[in-house]
């Protein structure tokens, strides 16, 4: 009797509860279904909760349509919640629900951390075509899913957990990431981006990233197809991951493919690049073991421009091995390997075959004057120049050196950031070269160096008629730095222009000198009193012609023997005397404006005189004018202007 009790007894409930059931069913489809819920939601919410409308499919999913939610706080409203009950209705002391999907819903960042949703028990939290806006970033066409969110603190906005979201577009400082995907686990700590993926400035970027306490880890993150312009910062990117709470402090593995990148005077076009193991907020020499290589179409810096690059880096223990770099340059190749550090170049090998700097040969300087201004030592072990070429067109005097051929061994060209050849020996040979018309053909010169003290083992440039050597020494090391130089010349055009600038009269001819100089090296005052030494000069085969302003001219044959100059602490005396002629002067180097140079000479009843250093002359009748009559006619023929 009392088993048929309790049977008939569990009948009735299961049919009030059915009948409950379908009631609520038939309730939550008719017009007043919107009514029935804001009366419950009133009994039983602390919030102000108004719906619109509601629909029930059993057994478990109520579908909101818009929901109007009012706490002390915000106003928020959803298009549509949809609420799937969980098999146990109550949990923890919290209504239970498998999910809870936000649909359609321009929402700001706080509304994720409503208290309304942290009332709740919760399987999942979804977001479907939601538009989020917050201080610093906003997202459009949101889908998101947490599996088992969790709120840890007040003040924390986005729950933890399981997390899969795309959007349509992030949009971070000014820059937009479009067509957004990410899969990652977040947590309170040590979370991980097991992928993400997105566009950014035409750009394809996919990759994982680990969060550590310092911050975040990129792993295998791959860029291809970036255009970089000066217009943004690179650093502007690590910008945006901060303003996304993902400070990034280390890259395990970036590869950047097919790019162009600009950044300060440097162009990259079309670089492929891999950095490893490298952190952000460390300088260069505090990077324990990076290590970077790339390869590009070309690399422009100013002017400049290399074709087909290639490199290979390692940074570690403040200095940064070079152990590969390759490029055409300028119709040529250059290859070097090595070592840097901040102030130190050390080089094991650089090779320079075929370049032929053809313009703005300046440039060069300036290049040169640069590194030496932020180096402090720069060291060459091994120094190979192939078949080069310099011109100089530019400005005047132009010059040009083909066919430059160096051999260097051991060489440092730099300390304390001063450049010079300190130590190591060095040969350079040219098929030719040219200041404006002197040439010179298979010139070649040795310089060694040991102990900052350099000598001129070899110095020999053969000329159209002749040839110049020289031997010298120089000996830095010591206090003074005393020098010494010897030249010997022959057949030595002396037509230069830059010459003939210097004097006030035209001269042709071929020029022997021997030439022994010797003097302490600084600055000018120094070596002002300190020049000594002596020169023998002779002119053949010379000539010499004057035209004044006054159509006045005065020519013959070069009358002067042997020009000869003494000069003791740096006062020169200069004396010569030939048929009717004499040049003498006297210079003080260290008081050259008060310096002497004059020139006399006499012929056909003309005399000249001419003030060497300030370029006057001038042009005299000497005879009557019937002995000028009685000596022109003694001249077979008219004189010649040609010289």
């Amino acid at each position: 009797m009392l088993k048929k009790v309790f049977v008939i007894t569990s009948v009735i409930i299961v049919c009030v509860s059915s009948l409950l059931i379908v009631s609520m069913f038939f309730l939550l489809q008719s017009p007043y279904s919107g009514k029935i819920v804001n009366v419950i939601l009133d009994q039983f919410s602390p919030y102000t909760i108004k719906v619109q409308q509601a629909a029930y499919s059993p057994p478990y999913q109520l579908t909101l349509t818009d929901v109007d939610i009012t706490d002390d706080n915000q106003d928020l409203h959803i298009p549509k919640l949809s609420l799937w009950a969980s098999s146990s209705l109550w949990k923890d002391n919290k209504l239970s629900f498998d999910s809870i999907l936000i649909e359609e819903a321009n929402l700001t960042l706080s509304a994720l951390n409503s208290p309304l949703l942290q009332s709740f028990n919760t399987q999942q939290l979804a977001l479907q075509n939601v538009d989020i806006q917050a201080p610093n970033w906003s997202a459009r066409d949101v889908n998101l899913q947490i599996q088992k969110p969790e709120w840890l603190s007040p003040k924390q906005t986005v729950p933890y957990g399981k997390v899969q979201l795309s959007a349509q577009q992030l949009y971070v400082y000014g820059e937009a990431l479009d067509k957004l995907l990410i899969d990652a686990q977040y947590q309170a700590q040590d979370s991980t981006i097991y992928g993400a993926s997105f566009k950014w400035r035409g750009a394809d970027v996919s990759g994982q990233a680990e969060q550590y306490p310092q911050g975040w880890s990129l792993i295998n993150v791959t860029v291809n197809k970036l255009k970089l312009s000066k217009a943004l910062p690179v650093e502007k990117l690590f910008n945006g991951f901060q303003a996304l709470a993902l400070p990034v402090y280390h890259i395990n593995s970036l590869d950047i493919l097919n790019s162009d990148i600009s950044y300060g005077n440097w162009n990259l076009n079309q670089i492929d690049a891999s950095l490893e193991n490298f952190f952000i907020n460390q300088a260069l020499k505090q990077q324990e073991q990076a290590s970077l290589s790339f390869n590009a179409e070309s690399i422009d810096y100013e002017q400049l421009r290399l074709i087909s690059p290639t490199a290979r880096l390692n940074m570690s223990n403040s200095a940064i091995s070079l152990d590969e770099f390759d490029a055409d340059f300028k119709q040529g190749r250059i290859q070097m390997s090595g070592s840097l550090t901040q102030k130190q170049v050390d080089l094991n090998s650089l090779k320079v075959s075929g370049v032929k700097w053809l313009e703005d040969t300046t440039q060069l300087v300036v290049i040169l004057d640069e590194a030496s201004s932020f180096l402090d030592t720069l060291t060459i072990k091994t120094l190979e120049v192939k078949n080069s070429q310099l011109i100089q067109v530019e400005q005047r005097p132009y010059w040009q050196i083909s066919g430059i051929n160096i051999e260097g061994k051991d060489l440092q060209l730099i300390q304390n950031g001063k450049p010079s050849l300190y130590s190591g020996s060095v040969e350079a040979s040219a098929n030719n070269a040219s200041l404006d018309n002197l040439l010179t053909i298979q010139a070649i010169v040795k310089l060694t160096a040991q102990n900052e003290n350099i000598s001129i083992e070899r110095a020999f440039l053969p000329l159209a008629r002749g040839y110049i050597k020289a031997n010298g020494q120089w000996q830095k090391r010591e206090l003074s730095a005393p020098w010494q130089l010897s030249l010997n010349i022959d057949g030595f055009p002396v037509d230069l222009p830059l010459l003939q600038e210097k004097l006030p009269f035209q001269v042709i001819g071929m020029a022997e000198a021997d030439i022994n100089l010797e003097g302490l090296s600084g600055d000018y005052p120094i070596f002002a009193h300190s020049l000594t030494g002596s020169a023998n000069l002779h002119l053949h085969q010379a000539a010499l012609r004057v035209q004044n302003d006054d159509k006045t001219t005065y020519q013959r044959e070069w009358p002067l023997n042997t020009i000869k100059i003494a000069i003791d602490r740096g006062r020169i005396q200069i004396t010569a005397k030939g048929e009717k002629a004499q040049l003498a002067g006297n210079i003080d180097l260290a008081k050259y404006q008060f310096g002497t140079l004059i020139f006399t000479s006499e012929a056909e009843c003309k005399r000249l005189w001419s003030d060497i250093l300030s370029q006057t002359n001038i042009v005299q009748e000497v005879c009557s004018p019937e002995s000028n009559r009685q000596a022109v006619s003694s001249v077979e023929g008219p004189p010649s202007n040609d010289l």
